[in-house]
């Protein structure tokens, strides 16, 4: 169905985008900040035992201040950003650190040794090296190794077909392979300090000091029909999360271009957080008249017509997202050609159904999404209702 597919992932993005600033890597000197920004350091927290001692770069290095983009076929990400990093490309290098998160996508992503992730890494490649360190790892590859020299404080969720594991986790982590290898050499094994949930073809056997806290095991799926189907239908996801907003957006051009011209101006701190309190509110109250009318015998056919129209928003409200982030971006950057503006929604339609595959956010996600395209919705009928009135007065 469309309706849990659609409309998941619109929000995130929109913190993402709009509260970070939008600096594109170029050849130019990157902008310094302060001797007190330049904190970023090269060890983890928490594992003195496992990860080498850091030392301060001899020349200390300048800082990129800002959120860092570089889209090339191959990208050497040597720098320290103090802020988020997006790569996208095919043989991706990580040696810097970074004071955010990284998102990188690609053929080949490596993590050297001396790279570090203050928060978290989002990785889909075809195949993923993780030699450096971070707060937390969400990997989706065909193949991951990770090496006895990388270690993630907090938790690890891996989805591939093979994950070589020779780290160690500070928390809990949760491993979907067919082919799990979890290193257990006397001198140099794995570790994870908290809870190991995994899916893989076989069972291994892990002793307490290996796995601290406890194992949780499923058998995997054996059939290469059953993966197979399990992608195209992620695919099948992603092509219909595109076709239900461009449909929608396509409707918003016939019937009502006024409200995509006002779209990109919701897309603020104030708008964002007036419009998520307006879809909770929404939500609340008609839930509640709905019900309160069903308990009475005339108002039944009322109350159905306001639960059917409150379901005719939510449906919408994702997409309507996704045109807000797109106008945005289309002010932003000033382009006026309308292929790109079809582009962008559809850039901005998958990359946030890809958000939502992250594992125990994706209800947050959809439900912070929906509460905000629906009161877009309701705020634009409000304010447009009003002026009419006015109008007519006049």
């Amino acid at each position: 169905m469309l309706k849990n597919k659609t409309k998941i992932m619109v929000l995130l993005l929109a913190f993402l985008l709009m509260f970070s600033t939008f600096c594109f890597a170029t050849e130019g000197e990157p902008t310094p900040t302060s001797e007190e920004t330049n904190t970023i350091t090269s060890t983890a927290p928490g594992d003195n035992a496992r990860v080498e001692e850091g030392t301060e770069p001899e020349p200390t290095p300048e800082i990129y201040s800002g959120d860092l983009y570089v889209f090339d076929n191959n990208i050497e990400m040597d720098q320290l950003v103090d802020g988020n990093v997006f790569l996208f490309g095919d043989h991706i290098n990580v040696t810097g650190k970074v004071n955010g998160s990284l998102y990188a996508c690609g053929n080949n992503v490596t993590f050297a040794k001396d790279s570090y992730v203050v928060q978290s890494i989002y990785v889909m490649a075809n195949t993923v090296t993780l030699n450096g360190n971070a707060n937390d790892l969400y990997a989706f590859a065909r193949k991951v190794d990770m090496s006895y020299d990388s270690f993630m404080i907090r938790d690890l969720k891996v989805f591939a077909d093979t994950f070589n594991f020779n780290g160690g986790v500070g928390r809990d982590a949760f491993v979907e392979a067919n082919n799990f290898n979890f290193s257990n050499s006397t001198d140099k094994s794995a570790i994870v300090y908290g809870n190991l949930t995994y899916s893989a073809s076989k069972e291994l056997s892990l002793s307490n000091e290996l796995v601290q806290g406890e194992v949780h095991y499923q058998k995997a799926l054996d059939s290469k029909e059953s993966v197979t189907e399990v992608i195209l239908e992620k695919v099948i996801s992603a092509c219909n999360a595109i076709l239900y907003t461009l449909v929608v957006f396509l409707l918003c051009l016939w019937l009502a271009p006024k409200f995509l011209n006002n779209t990109s101006s919701t897309i603020t701190v104030s708008n964002i957080f007036r419009s998520f309190g307006i879809g909770l509110l929404t939500i609340l109250l008609a839930s509640m008249v709905s019900i309160g009318l069903l308990f009475t015998f005339i108002g039944i056919p009322l109350g159905f017509a306001i639960a059917a129209l409150l379901v005719l928003l939510l449906s919408i409200s994702g997409a309507i997202s996704s045109i807000c982030i797109t106008y945005k971006l289309k002010e932003k950057f000033a382009y006026s050609k309308k292929y790109l503006t079809y582009l962008t929604l559809i850039g901005v339609v998958v990359a946030i159904w890809a958000l939502s595959l992250i594992p125990y956010v994706g209800w947050v996600i959809s439900f912070v999404v929906k509460m905000f395209g629906l009161g877009t919705i309701i705020y634009y009928l409000l304010t447009n209702k009003k002026s009419n009135n006015i109008a007519e007065k006049e």
